[in-house]
């Protein structure tokens, strides 16, 4: 009697691999968001700028609710809280910015004549058979020490490109100031509509389409995504403020024209990694090279700009946030291209906070956990 056994015919499982329809899709897909997020620039911003103001203050109105202030009165204080610092801030750096645009002008083309006089000598030199060079009779900071050394006619060049950018500055100011003003109070209405009407809104939202079992999980989830982004926000604020802080002291101790302003850039654009601090120890630079010249300050006080951010950068923030900031170098790099070029200087002071964000939002999810270890490798 034998036995005789069947062998399955069924093929062995294959994984299923990304045919090109699939491919093509996720790419258009891509292309979609990227054409809405640049073609829909002032809306996104206005809705990301006023989340991120929102989760910043959202700890406070909590904190004033349980003192039993209504969640309108509270949100009112602490937007007034913030209205009224930077109002004031803006009046008192009107009169520095505008010294520096009526300055950076005459800046630019006096350093452009030193370069054109330095390349001349160098021609000299080289076609000169006897080898003597020709003596440069000013020095890079001596239009700083004596203006009133220079020629007639480049004082007129200067002053007739200095009044044509003017009028240029005035026309565009003229033109977009409404429009700035309009999107500031409708910034501003969108955050207090947030803060006093979001908690409730998401509250009726789960009671209504989220089934009963799974109420308390959505709940949990809003919570402590809401906790680590506020903390996060306030945190890399506080941080930046403190920056602000110490270089207005630095350069207020060095003797520093317009140490507010600068001492404001330094923190203002320390929300953009690598970049933000490369542009303040410039800047610093430029301005106490107009100040100083050729002077041991200048080094100085680029030098403390330098201690600050590297102190920043490598203890303080670490020790702040933890594992919240650990992102891959080449991703914030590559990010900050992005929203640079989608949104311009807005897109890159927002970027990192919004793709740390989009990091602890994923890290709320079981299925996204691969995605932000990718992120943080």
């Amino acid at each position: 009697m034998s036995v005789t056994t069947t062998t399955s015919n069924k093929p062995a499982p294959t994984k299923n691999k990304p045919t090109l329809n699939v491919i093509c899709l996720y790419l258009l897909t891509i292309l979609a968001i990227l054409y809405t997020a640049y073609f829909a620039q002032n809306l996104i911003l206005l809705l990301l700028v006023a989340g991120l103001i929102s989760l910043l203050l959202s700890p406070g109105v909590k904190a004033l609710e349980r003192l039993y202030i209504p969640r309108v009165l509270g949100a009112i204080i602490l937007l007034s809280c913030l209205i009224v610092p930077t109002s004031t801030l803006i009046v008192q750096l009107q009169e520095p910015v505008t010294k520096w645009a009526k300055l950076l002008p005459e800046l630019s083309m006096h350093v452009s004549e030193k370069i054109d006089e330095l390349n001349r000598a160098i021609e000299t030199n080289v076609e000169s058979s006897s080898g003597k060079t020709k003596p440069i009779k000013n020095s890079w900071f001596s239009w700083f020490e004596d203006e009133q050394q220079q020629q007639a006619q480049d004082n007129d060049v200067i002053e007739t490109q200095l009044k044509e950018s003017l009028f240029s500055f005035a026309g565009e100011f003229m033109v977009s100031a409404p429009f700035a003003l309009m999107q500031f109070m409708t910034t501003m209405i969108l955050i207090l509509f947030t803060l006093v009407y979001s908690p409730k809104l998401f509250r009726h939202y789960v009671k209504l389409f989220v089934s009963q079992s799974q109420q308390k999980r959505a709940f949990q989830f809003a919570l402590n995504a809401q906790r680590q982004l506020s903390r996060y926000i306030l945190t890399v604020s506080m941080i930046n403020i403190g920056l602000s802080i110490f270089s207005i002291a630095i350069f207020t101790i060095m003797g520093l024209d317009d140490a507010l302003l600068w001492g404001l850039i330094v923190g203002f654009v320390n929300f953009i990694p690598f970049v933000g601090p490369t542009f303040a120890m410039a800047a610093v630079a430029i301005a106490s090279s107009v100040q100083w010249g050729a002077d041991i300050k200048v080094v100085i006080a680029v030098g403390g700009v330098l201690v600050l951010t590297i102190l920043e950068s490598q203890l303080i923030t670490p020790l702040a946030l933890a594992k919240n900031m650990r992102i891959n170098p080449f991703i914030i790099i590559v990010w900050l291209l992005i929203t640079g070029w989608l949104w311009g200087l807005i897109g890159l002071l927002i970027s990192v906070p919004l793709l740390v964000c989009l990091k602890l939002i994923l890290g709320q999810f079981k299925s996204t956990s691969a995605w932000v270890k990718f992120l943080a490798t």
